[in-house]
């Protein structure tokens, strides 16, 4: 159970949901999303553009794939 004080610090209702992170002997206390899919919408856009976006990863990685048959 949550104390009143940390829900409201959060903004989080009784009974809501939180994501609980430990990482290296620290936790760490977020609201839970209610939509996950805009939660994570863009979450990697800098790392798929790194990558020269989904298309051009897919194609590298259908190489191997080819390779194959």
């Amino acid at each position: 159970m949550l104390p009143r004080v940390a829900r409201e610090a959060l903004g989080v209702k009784p009974g809501g949901k939180l994501l609980v992170i430990v990482e290296e002997g620290n936790v760490c206390l977020l609201t839970a999303p209610e939509n996950w899919s805009e939660f994570i919408y863009g979450l990697s856009e800098e790392v798929w553009r790194k990558l020269g976006g989904g298309e051009a990863f897919l194609a590298q990685e259908r190489v191997p794939w080819e390779s194959k048959k």
